[in-house]
């Protein structure tokens, strides 16, 4: 009997006289089972998510922060462009790191590799209490201060604690709803926004504003001002680093 023989023939009869087919057919079921695919979101959905996550809280409040310090519509605009380009900078890099580091841990397991555990343990921790639940609620806060705003009735705290529970409730059961529902309110969202930078179009100006460089907007982008006035922006982007994991084998990743 050689020794590099298979399970199947081991539990051949020509090497035993008597063999029990229902040992055979053990031996000759492959000893890992392949494990039915976990649920999984679609390409329209992952899209939603991210977009959901980038224009957030930061692009409807942030705004009214900025033109306290920085009066030229040239230095916003280069705000958001610098923004623009450090968040396309450091989703790229995190791409690359999914592909060469393709494991389950996200941002976690990024930081880890490549600096230091506990420099990812910090980003992890700092990611599971604050990251992921202070836009959350300060989205919810902006949602009652408008619709209070809009409407003149309810409170602006209960109208946040009931909008974080509607929402969660849509993807706490079936992952079809909650993909649907996060479709259906990312096209919403994009909607008003189309619709408020359309409207702009129509609405005579109560100030001149204009968005060309002019010979003092040196002195506003490099002042303290707008690199404070950038911290906004950048916590505006802050939802490209969400969505960079590969996918595990149940298809469900941290992001």
């Amino acid at each position: 009997m050689h020794s590099n023989a298979t399970s199947k023939e081991l539990a051949s009869p020509r090497n035993f006289g008597i063999v029990d087919p229902t040992m055979t057919k053990i031996a000759e079921a492959p000893s890992l089972k392949t494990s039915p695919p976990g649920r999984t979101i679609g390409f329209v959905t992952a899209c939603s998510i991210v977009i959901a996550n980038i224009i957030g809280t930061g692009i409807f409040t942030s705004l009214g922060f900025q033109v306290q310090e920085i009066q030229s519509g040239f230095a916003l605009l280069m705000l958001w462009i610098i923004g623009g380009i450090a968040a396309l900078c450091g989703a790229l890099c995190y791409g690359e790191l999914s592909a060469a580091l393709p494991r389950s841990g996200g941002e976690y397991h990024f930081l880890s590799q490549i600096y230091h555990p506990a420099l990812g343990f910090m980003a992890g921790f700092v990611s599971a209490t604050v990251g992921f639940a202070a836009p959350i609620a300060l989205a919810a806060m902006a949602f009652g201060k408008y619709f209070v705003g809009v409407f003149g009735v309810g409170s602006p705290v209960a109208l946040s604690f009931v909008i974080v529970w509607v929402v969660a409730a849509f993807h706490f059961g079936n992952l079809r709803i909650g993909s649907a529902f996060q479709n259906l309110s990312t096209l919403v969202k994009l909607l008003l926004i189309g619709t408020l930078i359309t409207a702009g179009f129509f609405f005579p100006a109560k100030q001149p504003i204009s968005f060309l460089p002019a010979s003092d907007n040196t002195m506003s982008i490099f002042s303290g001002s707008f690199a404070i006035a950038l911290v906004f922006v950048m916590y505006s982007y802050s939802g490209w680093n969400r969505r960079t994991e590969r996918p595990t084998r149940s298809g469900i990743g941290r992001g």
